[in-house]
Formats: structure tokens, C-alpha cells, sequence
């Protein structure tokens, strides 16, 4: 499942980024003295004491009415990353005098009901601790005093943050209707995910409920296609669209990492008329990291001028794209004409399948076994490895573990040759595949 995900947000200048570069142990966000420097969102996966999260990068906060458009636009991702935010670490500057802004956005997490911590920023020594303490209390607790430039401190922080994490439970959806398939529909803006949804919804062969999802605003559907029910989650509620192409996709990833939260299979749209795009693979990365099934759908086909070879076309080009997503279907599909909508359903059934998929031991080593016996890892230092048997050791995604003597000295490289081994052999389509080796 998606990793929890923790948001660092505050005004301008207090060390957001460099906090951020801090857990994630490498310079990922731009640091500059200079305010403001912070645009566009980051966010790259953390680990403390065994807890992984997602970490993400916010721009600096000002009320509104302040700044001008691109500030409102950062102060816009601000609130989207809070809200959608397992934990919010507001960070303040206790070297500068105190601020209602703190106060300001304290309170704008608090109506958020989102679980926050306070952080004093800047604080490089045990003689600066007493800083920390003449800060406003701004409702979140206590501060912690840290520094992100030189590391003091920020050990104590991430034990609290990982403890907390460790706390907090996912929130099962409530619905009274249980469904045979959970589908995401995912996809940058404006590329139709709610136009699907729809029709999907409004076909004449489909009974149609609705339940109120766990989202903000999102509302699941409920549909039954040929005795079977599906619930779609749609993660619709973005409008604005003067707050930069960057901005959107960044608001589209956080959205997508929850309805992955719920669902088996992803949808992930494609603008048709506007092609394949770095958003796109992102998403479908983020639903192969999470473990459940993909789709591509290409939407807007009726707008897209095509010839007979037009679909071979946009699928090598895919596959050129994002080499390491080859196994993911590409469907091409029309939301506002209904052509082929109705494929994506249908292909979601067959992910899921493939995706609960199992591989006996003994057809495992009959047939991929010999294939790697002839085909070893190189040796390492003298140390040949040699592969001894394999089995399937889970499913919903499928997972292989293959026993080795010094199966440490196998690296990524040989992991995927299995990897595509098993998926030329048995396919997998639409399914991310685990492929470990394991000391025999």
C-alpha cells in the first residue's frame, strides 16, 4: 500500500528545505537564503527506524491577500499538501521574532484535523534551546527544537515522527455495498477521469449507487457491469488551473497516492491529444510502488488524428518512454462518445486476476529454474553464486522469492532478468511482480 505521508509547510525562510534534504540524506530540494525559492513541490520516500513515508517539500506560506499570483499558487499547494497529509510538521524560525502566520497556519491544520508537530528551526546548540521555547504556542503542542542546518537534534525529532506514524491506522472506506473490484481512476488534470466516471456510471447496461468515500471530495461510485460490481473512485475536485502545469501534477500525485489507498487496479488517464507525459509515468510508478494493478487508458481518441497503425504507434512509443513499464495494457478509449469505455472495466477484471495469481513451486523450478542455472549472476570476488529453487511466496501482487548461496552478491541488474524471465513465461499483464533472492 501507498506510504503514509508527512508534509513540512511553514512561512517563508525557516528551513523547510533544508530539514527536507535532512531526512531524505541528499540535496533533492534548492536551498537560498533568499525567500520564496521553493516553487514547486518535492517530495521523494524517507525511512527512520524501519518506518517509510513519503516526505514532501512545501513553498513558503503567506495569508491571503499577500504577494501576488504565484504566491497564491504556493500558498494553494500548501493547503493541499496539509490536507492531504497523514502528519504536518510547521516549522518556525526560533531565531526570528514571533509571527501570526505560525498562528495562522497552526490553525488551518487544526480545522483540517490533520496530526501535526511543532518544529523550531535553527536552533544549532544546546545554548539556543531556550529560543525555541519563546515562541508563540500555536495550538500543535510543544515545539522541538532542532536544526536542520547541522543536523541537532533532528535524530530525536524522526524517533517521534516514527512513533507516530506506527500509531496511526488507515481508515477503512465505509460503504455499505462491498464490491467485486476496487478501480481507481487516476490521471492528470483535465484528462477526463471524471467524464469516464460518468459514463461508465450512466450506461444503460449499469445499475448505478452512489456511497460517500473517504476522500474530501470524492464520492464513490457503485456500478454493476454484467453481474459484476465494481467500485469506482474517482479523484476528482481540481479546477483551478492558474496555478501552473507543476503545481497541478504535484496536486494530482498526492491524490492519486490516496485512491490508491483503496483501490486494486489503477486507471491512469492519458490526454489523447496531448500524449504521454512525465506526470503519467510518474503515476503509473506510484501504482506499481503500491502493488496494484495497471492500466493505461488513452482518452480523447476520437479528437486524436489516427490512421490504421496509430494505436501500434502510441504503444511503442510507450514502451519506449517508460522501458520498465512494458507489461502495463494501453487501452484506447473515448469518455465523451463511450467508445470502448467500457474495455476499461473489463481489462480491470483481468488485472485483477493476473493480480491474484499463483505459480506452483513445482512449475516454478521446472521452468524458470533451468533458465537461470544457465544463465548465472557473475561472480564477486571469487564467489560464484549459484540459484538452488524459487517459489511463489504471496500474492495481490504476485511475489517470488528464489533461494541462493550468496544470494547478497546478486544485484538489481540479475533481479530483473528474473523478473522478465517469469513475465515472458507466464505474462502478468497489468501486475507488478516482487522478485527477491534470499540466502539459501
Amino acid at each position: 500500500m501507498p506510504l503514509p505521508i508527512v508534509a513540512i509547510v511553514g512561512r517563508p525562510n525557516v528551513g523547510k528545505s533544508t530539514l527536507f534534504n535532512r531526512i531524505i540524506r541528499r540535496r533533492a530540494a534548492v536551498v537560498d537564503p533568499q525567500p520564496g525559492v521553493t516553487r514547486d513541490r518535492h517530495y521523494a520516500e524517507a525511512e527512520w527506524n524501519g518506518v517509510r513515508f513519503t516526505l514532501v517539500d512545501t513553498g513558503g506560506y503567506l495569508p491571503a491577500g499577500k504577494g501576488d499570483e504565484l504566491t497564491a499558487a504556493v500558498r494553494e499547494q500548501t493547503l493541499v499538501a496539509a490536507e492531504e497529509a497523514d502528519l504536518v510538521l510547521l516549522v518556525a524560525d526560533a531565531q526570528s521574532a514571533p509571527s501570526d502566520i505560525d498562528r495562522e497556519l497552526a490553525r488551518t491544520i487544526n480545522q483540517r484535523g490533520v496530526p501535526a508537530m511543532f518544529v523550531a528551526n535553527k536552533v544549532d546548540d544546546t545554548t539556543g534551546v531556550g529560543l525555541a521555547w519563546e515562541l508563540p504556542q500555536v495550538g500543535l503542542g510543544d515545539p522541538h527544537p532542532v536544526s536542520a542546518r547541522t543536523g541537532y537534534q533532528v535524530a530525536d525529532l524522526l524517533d517521534i515522527l516514527a512513533r507516530r506514524l506506527r500509531e496511526l491506522k488507515p481508515v477503512s472506506p465505509a460503504a455499505p455495498c462491498e464490491a467485486e473490484l476496487a478501480l481507481a481512476i487516476i490521471g492528470a488534470p483535465n484528462s477526463g477521469k471524471s467524464s469516464l466516471v460518468n459514463r461508465l456510471a450512466g450506461s444503460g447496461r449499469m445499475v448505478v449507487s452512489e456511497t460517500p468515500g473517504t476522500t474530501r471530495d470524492a464520492v464513490d461510485t457503485i456500478v454493476h457491469h454484467q453481474g459484476r460490481s465494481v467500485r469506482l473512485i474517482d479523484t476528482a475536485g481540481l479546477k483551478r488551473k492558474r496555478f501552473g502545469q507543476r503545481g497541478l501534477e504535484f496536486y494530482c500525485t498526492l491524490r492519486a497516492l490516496r485512491a490508491l489507498d483503496r483501490c486494486e487496479v489503477a486507471a491512469v488517464l492519458v490526454d489523447g491529444t496531448v500524449g504521454f507525459t512525465q506526470g503519467d509515468i510518474r503515476l503509473v510508478g506510484q501504482a506499481a510502488d503500491a502493488g496494484v494493478g495497471v492500466a493505461l487508458a488513452v482518452n480523447k481518441w476520437d479528437a486524436v488524428e489516427k490512421d490504421p497503425k496509430s494505436a501500434d504507434r502510441w504503444i511503442e512509443e510507450w514502451r519506449w518512454r517508460a522501458p520498465g513499464f512494458g507489461w502495463v495494457p494501453v487501452l484506447f478509449i473515448s469518455a465523451l462518445t463511450g467508445q470502448r469505455s467500457v474495455k476499461v472495466i473489463e481489462e480491470a477484471f483481468a488485472v485483477k486476476g493476473l493480480r491474484e495469481r499463483r505459480i506452483s513451486t513445482s512449475r516454478l523450478n521446472d521452468e524458470i529454474l533451468p533458465l537461470l542455472i544457465r544463465t548465472p549472476p557473475p561472480a564477486v570476488k571469487g564467489k560464484f553464486v549459484s540459484v538452488k529453487y524459487g517459489s511463489q511466496v504471496k500474492t495481490s501482487p504476485p511475489g517470488f522469492a528464489f533461494f541462493a548461496s550468496h544470494a547478497e552478491l546478486i544485484g538489481e541488474q540479475y533481479r530483473r532478468f528474473a523478473e522478465r524471465l517469469i513475465r515472458d513465461r507466464y505474462g502478468f499483464r497489468g501486475v507488478p511482480i516482487e522478485v527477491a533472492f534470499r540466502k539459501k
